[in-house]
């Protein structure tokens, strides 16, 4: 029950922030000028290269647009599912990673409205998933917000995704495909011209924060009641750092490498 009141009270926020797209078009699109100002600036703006090839490329096209449209929501909650049933005892800190990632994103939609590239009058950008028949509003279950391009929720989701999937798995080949989703992902959004490079490293810059802030405070907790893993005493809380391998739970809690661990997920070198 709890779980369902976080969704829908998220979804409602969310759907809030958007029914304020219409009257903040011009802002919108005066935030996505200035971004892409900045890029060059930077020499950054990669997304009209990447959109023009994409175009070029029919089937590269396809993938790219189902990728964008479906994995967002599918491997996301898969993740989510399997780190519930897999590892119990890390599923509260990752889902609260997940909703701070969120509630972040949707507190700068509402502040900073930003068109994304496919978007922008005149920009000269192809919008690829909507070539591929998914429409321009690129919705889902849930409609989308149009002026949502800052950060990049698809990077957060994907940045969190692939550290709590490889902080559920053991070989390393899995590992590195886990830590290449967000990678594939980004030039995916980009290619697209879903969003900009800036907005990329936005995302994930929010989801790293938000996986470090939470997973410090579960490091805490646990060291707090005195557990070590489900051993532990005090709270009888199992251990809490989600992105952290079973193995480790033998060696003695310390604050800080906890919290490197539970970002990065990383194993003990065999023997």
């Amino acid at each position: 029950m709890g779980e369902l009141v976080v969704v829908l009270a998220l979804v409602k926020v969310y759907d809030y922030v958007r029914s304020l797209a219409a009257e903040r078009e011009p802002l919108a699109r005066g935030h996505g000028e200035h971004l892409l100002s900045a890029e060059r600036l930077l020499d950054l703006d990669w997304e009209h290269a990447g959109n023009h090839w994409l175009a070029g490329h029919r089937t590269l096209g396809l993938a790219a647009a189902y990728w964008y449209q479906f994995a967002h929501i599918g491997v996301t909650l898969t993740v989510l599912v399997c780190c519930y049933v897999a590892q119990p005892s890390r599923y509260r800190p990752a889902r609260n990673a997940l909703v701070v990632t969120n509630l972040v994103g949707m507190a700068v939609f509402f502040t900073f409205p930003v068109m994304p590239p496919r978007l922008l009058p005149g920009g000269g950008f192809t919008d690829s998933v909507a070539a591929a028949g998914f429409g321009s509003e690129h919705g889902g279950p849930i409609p989308a917000d149009q002026f949502a391009a800052m950060p990049s929720l698809h990077l957060a989701w994907a940045t969190w995704t692939g550290l709590v999937a490889a902080g559920l798995l053991s070989n390393k080949l899995a590992r590195t495909l886990c830590h290449a989703y967000p990678v594939a992902t980004a030039l995916v959004v980009v290619v697209t011209a879903n969003h900009y490079v800036l907005d990329v490293v936005a995302g994930v810059v929010v989801a790293l924060a938000a996986v470090w802030t939470t997973s410090r405070r579960a490091v805490r907790q646990q060291a707090a009641s005195g557990g070590t893993g489900s051993g532990g005493t005090g709270s009888g809380e199992t251990d809490s750092a989600p992105f952290r391998d079973e193995r480790e739970q033998a060696a003695p809690p310390a604050e800080e490498t906890g919290t490197v661990d539970a970002i990065t997920g990383r194993l003990p070198s065999p023997p």
